[in-house]
């Protein structure tokens, strides 16, 4: 129960007679209510208990499941949701959404469609509040059809999760599937089978979130057969309602984790002591995307690759240089900020200025693929834009970025922090062992009265201390930034050089193509980091994310 953008759903179940519900359905013999619940994939189906129904607060069950189990047709439901007064969007999402064949007549190809809807209805907002994942195929959206949800509970501050399919009950049957309490806590093995083995922190995912969007229809990319080609242009949700996936980011993906990231941050936060001194109450977990990668995102560069897709019909490219993004070679919106996905950072402008500097010609970039042997899906080729590769994601930036602006860390601690193995943006082992350095608890003061060292940094000083590191080890260098007057400055010299670097490589022709070599090693090194990661893996779900040898 996963794709792409992995909005992965959770199941609803209830007692009819609890919630007045009129319709019994008749399961492997048995006279069984309409809602149940089920953990994980394969697990037992049971009827959905009066207390955890008592716990279901959200849209989608107010305004469909509470009183509209029997419902599975997908009009319907979105009938129940919109009733006359929401709108609704559609995007689409497929690794193989170059392919403009609508298959066979007896075997239409398949896309995947992420349902959103915005207005009000019967007081329930809308707004970035449902999303729904379905299916449609090159002739019609079917009717009746597995159906994956997510619905936010503003009044818990939590994420449901609900699932339409026959699992357990041998006709379909809406099943809860869990919510995003306690998420982040969950080891691999507890996420097998289970929405949160891709929703890894709980929230929605959007794997592509940054430009140019890699699987997605976008205002880059359009997949203009969908309209034109395929029959099931003339459905209205593709007619009419189609999005490009830079919607999705802007107006629904960044703003719902943003939402979510505060809502977890304050619960983490003690604000009622005097004089404007607060207190964090668990350290480790407060700080942890800091220190770790939680979930990633996948960026590239904005040139396509033509015929070097091994989906795509046109001739081989790129067409014009391909500039290399800047979060391949640092966590450049953290360190530098990014505008579009509201990250304001440390604003170190060198960290956003890679890209121009790195700029790799077409005849190049084809000799990379060729050399390197990279394939999609078993067929020679790249993936549709150049350079695709994973980066730190959004809502681990943005949780640091809030701390930052709430006052809760200084500028100088995640200076101190990031310079540590800089050119590793994610995944790094360096940082994070030492998140053990961070107290469970420490306090922190409004942002016009922060000074460095704060109480958290003194606090990880005298912890390195107290073990006495090695000289040349990572808690020795970690020691030192954090006892210097400014970590940010020594960040920002790093920054510099690690640029300057690079374009002195890239300058000299007899270490250019080397050099361009290594890197794009490196951007297969940090692919395969993704496929070796028991916790980040299963968001490769078919094997068609990554072009690798």
């Amino acid at each position: 129960m996963k794709k792409i953008l992995t909005f992965f759903l959770t199941m609803l179940v209830s007692c009819s007679v609890a919630w007045g519900l009129t319709g019994i359905q008749t399961v492997q013999g048995q006279d069984t209510p309409r809602l149940f619940e089920q953990e994980r994939d394969g697990a037992p189906v049971r009827p959905l208990s009066p207390e955890r129904l008592a716990e279901l607060r959200d849209p989608f069950f107010n305004l469909v499941l509470r009183d509209h189990a029997e419902v599975f047709n997908l009009a319907r439901i979105e009938a129940l949701i919109t009733a006359n007064s929401g709108e609704e969007q559609t995007f689409v999402v497929s690794e193989l959404i170059e392919s403009e064949s609508p298959g066979s007549s007896n075997r239409p190809a398949t896309r995947r469609a992420v349902l959103t809807f915005s207005g009000e209805n019967q007081g329930e907002t809308l707004d970035r509040n449902i999303m729904m994942s379905v299916f449609f195929n090159a002739n019609r959206f079917p009717d009746i059809q597995n159906i994956e949800t997510l619905s936010w509970d503003s009044q818990q501050e939590r994420y449901n999760y609900y699932k339409l399919d026959q699992q357990g009950t041998g006709n379909f049957s809406w099943k809860f599937r869990g919510s995003s309490v306690g998420a982040e806590q969950l080891s691999p093995r507890q996420r097998v089978g289970t929405c949160l083995q891709c929703h890894i922190n709980g929230a929605p995912v959007f794997k592509e979130l940054p430009f140019p969007w890699n699987n997605w229809h976008s205002f880059q990319d359009q997949a203009s057969y969908l309209r034109t080609r395929w029959p099931v242009g003339q459905n209205p949700r593709i007619r009419t309602n189609l999005r490009g996936a830079e919607e999705l980011e802007t107006n629904v993906i960044v703003p719902a984790i943003h939402k979510f990231n505060t809502t977890q941050i304050e619960a983490n936060i003690d604000q009622t002591s005097n004089q404007g001194i607060n207190q964090a109450l668990d350290g480790q977990r407060l700080l942890r995307p800091l220190f770790t990668t939680t979930e990633f995102n996948l960026i590239s560069s904005g040139e396509q690759v033509g015929g070097l897709h091994p989906f795509s019909e046109l001739a081989p490219g790129p067409f014009n240089d391909v500039r290399v993004p800047n979060s391949f070679f640092l966590n450049a919106d953290l360190i530098g900020g990014n505008g579009p996905a509201a990250i304001q950072g440390l604003q170190i402008p060198e960290a956003n200025r890679f890209s121009d500097a790195v700029l790799v010609e077409p005849d190049e970039y084809r000799q990379l693929i060729a050399n390197a042997q990279v394939k999609l899906g078993g067929q020679e080729g790249d993936a549709n834009f150049a350079w695709f590769t994973p980066q730190a994601s959004q809502i681990d930036n943005d949780w640091v970025d809030q701390l930052l602006t709430k006052g809760i860390v200084t500028p100088e601690f995640v200076a101190a922090v990031l310079a540590i193995d800089l050119e590793t943006p994610f995944l790094s082992t360096a940082r994070e062992e030492l998140l053990r350095f961070i107290p469970e608890q420490f306090t922190f003061t409004p942002l016009d009265q922060q000074s460095h060292p704060d109480n958290l940094t003194q606090q990880v000083i005298a912890a390195l201390e107290t073990e006495n590191p090695a000289d040349g080890s990572t808690a020795a260098e970690f020691l030192t930034l954090l006892r210097s007057d400014n970590p940010v400055d020594i960040l920002q010299a790093r920054v510099a050089d690690y640029r300057n670097r690079l374009v002195s490589l890239l300058a000299d022709p007899t270490t250019r193509f080397s050099e361009l070599t290594r890197l794009y090693d490196l951007a297969i090194a940090h692919r395969q980091a993704i496929r070796d990661s028991r916790s980040l893996r299963p968001l490769d779900e078919f094997g068609l994310l990554f072009p690798l040898p």
